[in-house]
């Protein structure tokens, strides 16, 4: 993975609309950010995919 996916992916994992469709994953929002309509041109959020597959993406649970 090159730098450039890292760092969109970041802006991906901090941005409130990416993180709104993440957390309701059966909402029309995250089927549009899903769809190729936005998931083949948005450099973000296939940065996060990307580093959702590398397993470094994500909250992760608060340890208590």
């Amino acid at each position: 993975m090159n730098i450039m996916h890292r760092v969109f992916g970041r802006v991906c994992e901090n941005c409130a609309i990416c993180n709104y469709a993440r957390d309701n994953p059966d909402g029309m929002l995250y089927k549009l950010m899903d769809s190729p309509l936005h998931g083949s041109w948005c450099l973000a959020w296939q940065g996060y995919r990307k580093l959702e597959e590398e397993g470094k993406a994500g909250r992760q649970p608060s340890q208590a």
